[in-house]
């Protein structure tokens, strides 16, 4: 018959191997959740990484003004300006620069109508580029094929856009979008620029 000394000893041995393995599985587990922790912490780190930077929708963000439509040299030239009124860092109601913006055409107007398109910073020297009519990869807004003008805004200063056609059409509302930063965003908005449907209208002649 064991001594009550030896239970007592045993019963103490018992008693820290169990503790030591509560020990071990609680810090097993502690170490298990820290991993999972980070492993998602790191997963949230890379998508917001990949993710686009997405603004709040202002679609007043920028001002946009069809300047002229006039008839040049049997064309008809379009020219609009774009104009940040409130230029900033995208907070407190102002907007960060323009990167660059699209328009979308009436659906009335074919698009071989269209000759070519061009920018400027002054609307005195002009930088002519070959124009298309396709989405823009760069922004999630609007999906629809756009005349993309790749230029944009530098604080208040108005940027000037320039579209010739081989035919007379009509004003009318259309819709594009912005691109600009993080804190402005991507936004759509309603403008008047090349509706093509109706009758044709009285335009200036510029000789």
């Amino acid at each position: 018959m064991k001594k009550p000394f030896q239970l007592f000893f045993g019963a103490m041995v018992s008693i820290l191997i169990i503790t030591s393995c509560q020990r071990n599985s609680s810090e097993e587990t502690f170490v298990a959740n820290n991993d999972k922790s980070a492993t998602v912490a790191t997963q949230s780190a890379v998508f917001a990484r990949n993710s686009p930077p997405q603004g709040a929708c202002n679609p007043h963000a920028y001002t946009i003004t069809l300047e002229s439509h006039a008839a040049v040299n049997g064309n008809w030239e379009w020219v609009w300006t774009v104009q940040n009124p409130n230029p900033g860092n995208g907070k407190n109601g102002t907007s960060q620069d323009l990167s660059h913006w699209g328009m979308q055409l009436g659906s009335c107007v074919d698009w071989s109508a269209v000759v070519n398109a061009a920018y400027s910073s002054d609307g005195i020297t002009w930088n002519s580029f070959t124009p298309s009519y396709e989405t823009d990869p760069s922004q999630g807004c609007m999906t629809t094929p756009v005349l993309k003008f790749d230029f944009g805004t530098s604080d208040s200063v108005k940027t000037y856009y320039r579209v010739v056609v081989n035919q007379d059409f009509t004003e009318g509302v259309v819709q594009g979008y912005y691109k600009s930063g993080a804190n402005t965003g991507c936004c759509t908005f309603n403008f008047t620029g090349i509706s093509g449907c109706g009758g044709p209208v009285e335009i200036e002649v510029v000789e």
